[in-house]
């Protein structure tokens, strides 16, 4: 669980009212639209495309949401009338298209709920991400749950008192998977069969520089992370860039001071570090609960926990925004259920986990319709520029128009790979890791500027140390998107393999494919 003291939780109070009076003004439209982000993104809340609605951004550390804030998600959509939620790439939670009185009220509410909205935006350290399915895998190295929770709640005691150049990321790998993006956050824990981490810096994708972390530290106990959470901030503060923020992301510390001056620098932040008492005592994950011996549930989105007898069941609406009715069914379900968790990826999956064999056949049967049906219906996209302020396409519309035209066709998807879709440069969606990305852009057609998308291809991330990032191949109108994509899903199916199995012998087939829809 994530714990703050009672002072920190007052210092987040005490700062309330600069929230709640930068909200009113702008809903007044007293207050320009850059200056309310400026103060609104600190709080984890943005406002929206045309001004008259916002969003609130609930961060849940690792994706984990407890039972009773499952029960408050549920009542939350009733309360306030919400119509559409995103679950995020940074594993967070936003209810879009509120009102101001909305967005305050929730906010408080989340606060009674051990959901903490602060630093949900701006130059803060950010929601953590980690193995969604951490404490339950059969695969995993070691549960690095307590880790995740020490981390988290000391962020949060941070959040007050840092002065960053930019966001700050922290991730946890459980050693067998890469969703978190640990080896390419700013800072990042990747588990080994040893019972340590090795730790990465400096990583991190965008527009300029994406580029992989800076191994910093081997073999480094887990009670001892917190040492290197803190060493980093500190030389965030004290390297990063003030003056330009485009250059201010922590990936470009490497860059000016070269990758062996940057791992020494950090030495000597680390050794600081360690003279302050920054110990914890890990609080073990435990899942108490006990089901009967049954056989495992014949349903393809139902797998096996490591306790005995307990399952987890996937979940993934497209585009990561649920059909509401659906949503608030499946909450109430789960907020009846002994031990349930809500565990959020950076794919825009949920997961329901600590469900017997009965619970996990029938929360698959409530998400049934309201669910991804194969890999390419899983793809990851953003909220896009209909929603949101600073996108430039409208990549979530442009996904869900592009599923319903492939369905609506009968084209075979299942060769096709899960697409990450970015509306415009700053890479919500991570295009540069997809085996295939897209993000937004224009092009020329006939004298005319119209709606496009970037093609990026060749990138991964599943395995821990073997991520690559995608190289881009060429710019496809939007329109041609579909027809593209068909064409691809034609090409496969005629060679009987999956994207994966293909590309790595056929670039340059891909590219004349990606040419003749330019």
């Amino acid at each position: 669980m994530i714990t703050i003291s009672e002072e920190t939780k007052k210092t987040f109070q005490d700062r309330y009212p600069e929230f709640e009076d930068a909200c009113q003004a702008f809903f007044r439209q007293e207050l320009p639209a850059g200056q309310y982000k400026g103060i609104s993104g600190k709080y984890g809340s943005y406002a929206e495309r045309g001004g008259n609605s916002g969003m609130l951004r609930m961060r849940f550390s690792g994706g984990r949401v407890t039972k009773d804030q499952i029960a408050f998600l549920a009542r939350a959509i009733d309360t306030y009338h919400v119509q559409l939620a995103h679950f995020t790439t940074a594993q967070a939670i936003q209810y879009h298209k509120m009102d101001g009185p909305s967005i305050l009220s929730l906010y408080k509410e989340c606060l009674d709920h051990g959901i903490y909205c602060i630093g949900g935006g701006g130059d803060n350290p950010r929601n953590i991400t980690a193995s969604p399915l951490r404490g339950v895998d059969p695969k995993e190295f070691f549960d690095v749950s307590p880790y995740v929770d020490a981390a988290a709640s000391f962020i949060l005691t941070l959040i007050p008192e840092l002065h960053l150049p930019r966001k700050y990321k922290i991730a946890f790998s459980n050693g067998t998977d890469n969703e978190s993006h640990a080896t390419f956050k700013d800072l990042g824990f990747l588990a080994k069969k040893n019972g340590t981490f090795d730790v990465y810096a400096a990583g991190g994708l965008g527009a300029a520089n994406p580029r992989l972390g800076v191994k910093v530290g081997e073999d480094v106990a887990p009670t001892k992370i917190l040492y290197y959470i803190d060493a980093f901030a500190q030389m965030f503060m004290a390297h990063g860039d003030y003056k330009n923020r485009a250059r201010a992301r922590s990936r470009f510390m490497p860059v000016n001071l070269g990758d062996e001056e940057f791992c020494k620098t950090f030495q000597t932040f680390l050794k600081q570090s360690q003279e302050k008492d920054l110990s914890f005592i890990p609080q073990e994950y435990v899942v108490a609960k006990k089901a009967p011996s049954s056989a495992k549930p014949n349903i393809a989105r139902i797998h096996s926990q490591k306790q005995d007898n307990l399952y987890y069941v996937e979940y993934h609406p497209l585009g990561g925004t649920p059909d509401m009715a659906v949503f608030k069914k499946a909450l109430q379900f789960l907020s009846d259920v002994e031990d349930a968790e809500l565990r959020l990826n950076t794919d825009e999956s949920l997961y329901a986990v600590n469900l017997t064999a009965e619970e996990a056949i029938a929360f698959a049967a409530i998400t049934e319709e309201d669910t991804a049906k194969n890999t390419f219906e899983k793809s990851v996209c953003c909220i896009g520029a209909a929603i949101c302020q600073q996108g430039l396409r409208d990549s979530h519309g442009m996904w869900l128009r592009t599923v319903k035209a492939l369905r609506g066709s009968g084209v075979d998807t299942s060769y096709l790979p899960k697409l990450h879709i970015s509306g415009c440069p700053s890479s919500c969606a991570a295009q540069q890791i997809g085996a295939i990305g897209l993000r937004g852009a224009a092009k020329k057609v006939d004298g005319d500027m119209k709606p496009a998308f970037t093609v990026f291809a060749g990138g991964t991330y599943a395995t821990p140390t073997q991520e690559r990032f995608g190289a881009q191949i060429g710019v496809i109108t939007e329109d041609n998107i579909p027809a593209f994509l068909t064409a691809l899903a034609e090409t496969l199916k005629t060679k009987g393999q999956t994207f994966d199995e293909w590309y790595g012998a056929h670039t340059d087939e891909f590219a004349s494919l990606v040419s003749s829809f330019e």
